[in-house]
């Protein structure tokens, strides 16, 4: 028993190092319509994203607020090697860019952040204990004016990149914004 104990503690540790956020935006032209947030799968099985020791979702501290708003569940999977788009708005979404989001959460969440919040990328066990497992930016930190302001702009991961970090790193992130950050505004 501790034999499998200890490899579904590893295979769990194993998916969620693989399984982190590639994009966050913040569109110039299209604020109610094309905010999201994107992850990836770099390993090599699909994740199901509700399995009941193992939910996953997005978190986001507005602003400077040092609380987080509450989590936003995600449903469904992200096959290995694969993505899966979050959105504020699925319809606003899919007329905006052509194709569908994998999950509309909503607006006021992670995937409507205007540039100067901070969001992660959480598991929580069946205990209902909530780790990060991929950060973007500080906590109760607004981001304005900071590394990780993407205001009318994106955050996008850094090439290399092939792992979530429960700790912002700025080297990890391309950012554009409208403070002249990156290629600037992006539309």
């Amino acid at each position: 028993i501790k034999a499998l104990i200890i490899m579904i503690t590893i295979g769990a540790f194993s998916l969620a190092q693989t399984i982190f956020i590639t994009e966050i935006t913040d569109p110039q032209n299209s604020s109610d319509a094309g905010r999201y947030v994107e992850l990836y799968n770099g390993g090599t099985e699909d994740a199901d994203f509700s399995t009941r020791d193992n939910v996953w979702g997005l978190q986001r501290w507005t602003n400077g607020n040092t609380e987080p708003q509450s989590v936003k569940y995600l449903t469904g999977t992200i096959e290995a090697g694969g993505y899966f788009i979050v959105c504020n708005d699925a319809d606003k979404f899919l007329s905006t860019y052509g194709f569908a989001c994998d999950q509309d959460i909503g607006s006021g969440g992670p995937a409507d952040s205007n540039g100067d919040d901070n969001i992660a990328l959480t598991r929580t066990d069946a205990e209902g204990t909530i780790e990060i497992i991929d950060m973007f930016g500080v906590p109760g930190e607004d981001g304005s004016g900071t590394g990780h302001e993407f205001e009318d702009g994106r955050a996008e991961r850094a090439a290399g990149v092939t792992s979530a970090n429960p700790q912002w790193d700025v080297s990890e992130w391309n950012i554009d914004n409208d403070s002249g950050g990156g290629d600037g505004n992006q539309y």
